[in-house]
């Protein structure tokens, strides 16, 4: 019976040996190395050309049970023709039986399945980027690709991709061992289209940051060159000398027209929903229109398709938290919210900002509040939701929804037996926007995304100061009986600002390497501003009650088409956009230009020239330019002009060894602007014609230089920006028709961000320094008629800005759970910024005079200064499942 079995195993390994006769290994390797290797183990005999071979890659192992087998499949897929002549094996180049394709792609999380904006595609030491829906293309080809896949945080992976196949999907497997900074080649960069003024981030790189409250995306946006960072009292980014009003900012598609929640302490942006974040400081493409200084593009997360997933957070300003989860194999739904805890947490953070975020708005408006003890209230909330449907892997649909709303309570009373003194100060501002999206890979070369969005954002404002007397009194030449009231200051608004807007958006391959990309845009937008104001004369109890209303409504239709070239060395794109704005009944037309040329692997050279027209503004309510005292109006043409800008920008970029460098110079000039504040002070003093007395709009003059330096180590990153900027006003009625310094102006900033990583603590500090803004300074005699010097506008400089934030991290892991907690140190030095300084006119009571009426008094102008935060220390957890 042993010698059958031996016998019988002898047969069975002659057998598998005679099927596999050939057992050869070709991963990595070149057709010309695998054909080399035969003829030299295996004594195959071969005729062909090198330099054929040699541009073909192969990565397999084959076992084969003889010479045709093995021939067979090794030249499966290459386009060889084999003949045997004479014992020789004759490869012969053939076309290609494949058609050249394109490959399109999309990276995914693999466990929660949300897109990887900006994974990097690498192809041969060449490659590109993924964009913020974690999709990327590569050029038609006829061979099989080796794609190298990689994202921070994640695995890399490495695969072959035939020629035949157009579309693929990875998912990367997170590596919470990998660092969150690597050191990329710079060689991986040769093909990446960095345009001018443009900067992709999301939360993760910015998480490590010291913040007020959480992470903030548009606070982190804050700290690049050419963005105002110096008030923390504002998300709204004032872009290299425009204002906030004129950016352009979307979120998953629709229109968002204000960013700050507790009065700008952080964005209505809840930072666990978004994904990635576009910033585009000047320049912009053709498919972007409707505003004249940049542009911030907020793509949203989708949910996972995979399992339940979600975290917690908690600050001591906020709570937070989201879940998303499959609804089915092919559709998503990802919520999430935030709410203040300031009605139930009142922090030494909360009373501080309060105090210096509004006590100095109230000082400015009445001499009669300096030195109250005021404590507000505030309250707030937001809400994201997205649902995501998979059609297939060419075709997704989204719907997503937003809201906000800030609730402000400001009333005081104080009095004894002679009068009682009373404020009552009420503010409610609120978002919403919802999109319906649906993106479709048409063909390899063909892409299309059609969005319908809808959004809106209301304030509503009330502000009263008076005075009760309960005995008569007499002031000058007034009496006031028993129980009159005395208004001080009243006003109430109400505005609104809404849209609707369908966009259509293609992009078409041409040959290899250009992208045609065309698109249309309708908007319908519509503004209300009401408002009540009560004008008084000394203490008159007969005031002028004065009712304003402003309601407008309009469409407006848009075209645009833009052709990207790209010869290797020269990147270009080239675009025009045209809009038709009804009330001026018009079309305006937008050339874009951006050109990237490269010296080299790691030196490049960049230029942009564009056109950009901006038809709906925000012009201020009052003086004072808080946060809560504008509104949205529609230009009519005339007393509210149509703005419109140009950019310049030239720059270079340089990269090695971890480190980066971006130098960047721009010019904007901007006509059709309003100085709001000087709207209702200065026409009264002019004597003007019939055209001039419509006609109030004035130009802006922006320009400066932006540097950027950044390393990234293994266990330290930090980066330089530096911002040398000059921006001027001009009004024909102002200042004798000679440019000034806008409000916006500031000459010099530096910002320095610094992150060390040590096991799993993470340690980071901020120092921020900006010279000091212009002020207006009063007018020399106290008993003017106007408070302002209108001779000198802007020609005096507040204190310059200093700033330094630390922050330590610990991140820990709880099962499958992981989270961090840590404390953010807010101005270290608790030096007291500030924000605006503004001027009263008070009157001062000579306790030695025997007169019943205020006639001797002396009147003198006050200044009062908006301060910024001083020391605040913060405390936040967070946790993810």
């Amino acid at each position: 019976m042993r010698r059958i079995v031996f016998f019988f195993s002898l047969f069975v390994c002659f057998i598998l040996h005679s099927q596999n006769k050939y057992d050869v290994d070709f991963t990595n390797s070149s057709l010309h190395d695998a054909v080399k290797e035969l003829s030299r183990k295996h004594k195959f005999k071969f005729s062909y050309n090198p330099n054929a071979l040699k541009s073909h890659s192969i990565n397999k192992r084959i076992k084969a049970a003889s010479e045709a087998e093995l021939l067979s499949e090794l030249f499966e897929g290459f386009p060889f023709k084999i003949q045997l002549s004479d014992g020789v094996y004759l490869l012969i180049p053939q076309k290609s039986k494949f058609k050249p394709t394109r490959l399109a792609g999309k990276i995914n999380d693999s466990v929660t399945g949300k897109p990887l904006a900006f994974a990097h595609v690498q192809v041969n030491n060449k490659g590109t980027i993924s964009d913020q829906r974690g999709e990327f293309s590569l050029p038609p080809r006829e061979d099989t690709l080796t794609l190298q896949i990689s994202y921070i945080g994640y695995k890399p992976i490495e695969l072959e991709i035939p020629p035949a196949q157009d579309h693929i999907v990875l998912s990367l497997e997170q590596e919470p061992t990998v660092l969150q900074e690597v050191i990329l080649n710079s060689k991986e960069f040769n093909e990446l289209v960095g345009k001018p003024g443009f900067f992709s981030m999301n939360p993760d790189q910015f998480d490590a940051l010291p913040t007020l409250g959480e992470t903030d995306v548009f606070k982190s946006i804050q700290l690049l060159p050419g963005i105002r960072a110096t008030d923390e009292s504002s998300s709204g980014l004032a872009v290299r000398g425009g204002h906030p009003s004129q950016n352009l900012v979307l979120m998953d598609g629709f229109n968002l027209y204000h960013l700050d929640h507790l009065f700008g302490i952080f964005s209505t942006i809840n930072p666990n929903v978004i994904n990635n974040v576009n910033v585009y400081k000047g320049g912009f493409g053709a498919e972007y229109g409707g505003r004249t200084s940049s542009v911030v593009d907020v793509a949203g997360k989708a949910g996972s398709l995979d399992r339940l997933a979600g975290g917690f957070g908690i600050n001591t300003l906020s709570v937070n938290g989201y879940i998303e989860t499959p609804l089915s194999s092919k559709t998503s739904l990802l919520l999430g919210a935030r709410k203040a805890l300031t009605d139930v947490l009142e922090t030494n953070l909360y009373k501080d900002f309060l105090s210096s975020s509004r006590d100095g708005f109230l000082e400015s408006v009445s001499s009669d509040v300096v030195g109250l003890d005021l404590f507000p209230s505030i309250d707030f909330y937001d809400f994201n939701g997205k649902i995501q449907h998979q059609f297939s892997e060419r075709s997704v649909l989204d719907v997503n929804l937003f809201l906000s709303e800030d609730f402000y309570s400001g009333d005081f009373e104080e009095g004894d037996e002679f009068s009682e003194y009373r404020i009552n100060d009420q503010a409610n501002w609120s978002n919403i926007g919802t999109s319906l999206s649906w993106k479709k890979m048409f063909s390899d070369t063909w892409k299309g995304d059609f969005t319908l969005s809808a959004s809106s954002y209301s304030d509503d404002g009330s502000l009263s100061i008076n005075e009760q007397f309960f005995n008569e009194v007499a002031f000058n030449i007034d009496t006031i009986e028993a129980n009159s009231v005395v208004e001080f200051f009243n006003y109430d608004v109400e505005s609104s600002v809404s849209d609707l807007t369908f966009r259509s958006n293609h992009e078409v391959t041409m040959g290899k390497n250009n992208l045609l990309s065309v698109g249309t845009e309708w908007n319908a937008i519509s503004t209300f501003y009401q408002s009540d104001q009560l004008f008084f004369e000394d203490f008159s109890t007969e005031n002028t009650l004065v009712s304003d209303t402003l309601d407008v409504s309009t469409d407006i239709l848009s075209f645009y088409g833009d052709y990207e070239i790209n010869t290797g060395k020269v990147t270009s794109g080239i675009g025009i956009r045209t809009s038709f704005y009804e009330p001026s009944d018009r079309w305006y037309f937008e050339p874009r230009f951006d050109v990237r040329y490269a010296v080299s692997e790691n030196f490049h050279l960049k230029g942009a020239a564009s056109y950009h027209h901006q038809f709906v503004n925000q012009t201020s309510l009052s003086f004072f330019e808080n946060s809560d005292e504008f509104f949205w109006v529609l230009s009519d043409g005339d007393q509210i002009p149509v703005q419109e800008s140009m950019h310049l920008i030239f720059g270079a970029d340089f990269s090695f060894d971890g480190w980066t460098f971006d130098v960047e110079y721009y010019q904007k000039n901007t006509t059709g602007i309003l100085e709001r504040q000087f709207f209702n002070l200065v026409p009264s003093t002019l004597e003007l014609s019939q055209n001039e007395a419509s006609d109030f709009s004035g130009e802006n003059t922006s320009k400066g230089l932006d540097l950027f330096a950044k390393y990234r180590g293994k266990r330290f990153t930090s980066w330089l920006s530096y911002s040398l900027s000059k921006s001027e006003n001009q009004f024909w009625f102002l200042n004798e028709n000679v440019h000034y310094s806008s409000a916006l102006d500031q000459r010099n900033e530096i910002n320095l961000a610094t992150i060390f990583k040590l096991g799993k603590w993470e340690l980071s500090g901020i120092l921020i320094y900006g010279s000091g803004r212009p002020f207006t300074p009063p007018a020399e005699d106290p008993e003017s008629d106007l408070l302002y010097d209108l001779d000198r506008i802007n020609q005096e400089r507040l204190p310059d800005y200093s700033r330094i934030d630390l922050s330590a991290k610990y991140s820990f892991s709880i099962g499958k759970a992981s989270g961090e907690l840590g404390i953010t140190l807010f101005n270290m030095l608790d030096r007291r910024n500030i924000k605006s300084r503004r001027f009263v006119r008070q009157f001062i009571f000579d306790e030695s005079s025997t007169q019943d009426s205020i006639e001797e008094d002396q009147v003198r102008i006050v200044s009062i200064d908006t301060n910024l935060l001083g020391f605040t220390p913060n405390f936040f957890f967070n946790i993810r499942f």
